[in-house]
């Protein structure tokens, strides 16, 4: 006599991805759907794939989502993510004209700034002047006090331990350093400077 495989609890409209069942005396819970529309189960054989899945792949192959994918809610459509990205904070050459600014930067995303970076070169005997700067998230100076700070040695990459926790903010909110130089050029000596700020966002 032919043994009959039975299945209990799972229809073919069954979209709930919390199926229980039993195949051939054996277990199964469907805990989900891969992209490719097959039913991941768990403790036992998968029962049949959903009628939209496409044919002829073997069903018995469980596929697993990367880590990095666990966010995804469906293919292309991605969950609220925490992550790491960069602020650029814009590019400026200082001159004997141009001795002073303010680099800045805008944020499209709730946002909370940890690590400066900050890359230098000097050109010319009198471009031995440290850059300086005060910080601000927004109208909120990002510092313990009003004064000036030395942003080469903050942001410098080669620089240990000087991670920081800004005040978070919000969409459309300016990060800015606003910055000088502690000793003039002359001639036609130039520092150029490159500014960026790596931190949290929400996307």
């Amino acid at each position: 006599m032919a043994r009959r495989m039975e299945v209990v609890g799972y229809d073919d409209d069954d979209v709930s991805g919390d199926v229980m069942g039993d195949v051939m005396g054996v277990a199964a819970q469907v805990v989900g759907w891969d992209d490719n529309g097959y039913p991941i189960v768990v403790h036992g054989a998968p029962p049949r794939r959903r009628p939209a899945a496409a044919r002829g792949r073997n069903p018995q192959v469980q596929l697993t989502r990367p880590q990095w994918r666990q966010g995804v809610l469906a293919p292309g459509v991605n969950a609220p993510d925490e992550g790491m990205e960069t602020l650029p904070m814009g590019n400026f050459t200082y001159t004997l004209a141009a001795q002073i600014n303010t680099f800045s930067g805008q944020v499209q995303v709730p946002f909370r700034g940890e690590r400066w970076l900050i890359r230098v070169v000097r050109t010319g005997a009198s471009a031995t002047g440290v850059i300086l700067a005060q910080l601000f998230m927004g109208k909120d100076l990002a510092q313990l006090d009003v004064a000036q700070i030395d942003l080469e040695s903050l942001a410098n990459p080669g620089s240990f331990g000087t991670r920081l926790t800004h005040k978070p903010v919000q969409p459309g909110v300016f990060i800015r350093a606003i910055t000088s130089l502690s000793s003039a050029l002359a001639g036609a000596d130039t520092i150029f400077t490159s500014l960026q700020l790596i931190g949290r966002d929400i996307s």
